[in-house]
């Protein structure tokens, strides 16, 4: 069974950078997060219900963007490992789609982000 923490973040506090490697996936329980580009500007937000750092899910998988904290954020972080054994759980044929839509959206993001 897997035990996916909460995890709080201060304001402000780097969740992670552009150029990490991809460990977790993150689903917000409160608060919001801000996903910034290689300028640091803001470019999206995520909020509590929503999720981010998808690219866990990719074996390899590197952050395309960073992830700030917008006021306190509680977060459940779940590992690239438990992510894929989730998938597996499911369906094999989804892990398969998942990785197929995740590399477009990481080739759109470094095409966008130079």
């Amino acid at each position: 069974m897997f035990e996916f923490k909460p995890q709080a973040y201060a304001d402000s506090e780097i969740i992670f950078s552009i150029g990490d490697l991809a460990e977790h996936l993150y689903f917000i329980e409160n608060g919001q997060v801000d996903l910034v580009n290689a300028q640091g500007n803001v470019f999206a937000y995520a909020f509590a219900g929503q999720s981010f750092g998808e690219a866990a899910i990719l074996e390899g998988g590197v952050r395309s963007a960073g992830a700030r904290a917008n006021g306190a954020v509680v977060c459940r972080k779940i590992t690239a490992t438990e992510a894929s054994e989730l998938l597996l759980s499911h369906s094999t044929l989804l892990v398969v789609i998942l990785e197929a839509l995740l590399l477009q959206q990481s080739m759109h993001n470094t095409l966008r982000n130079p």
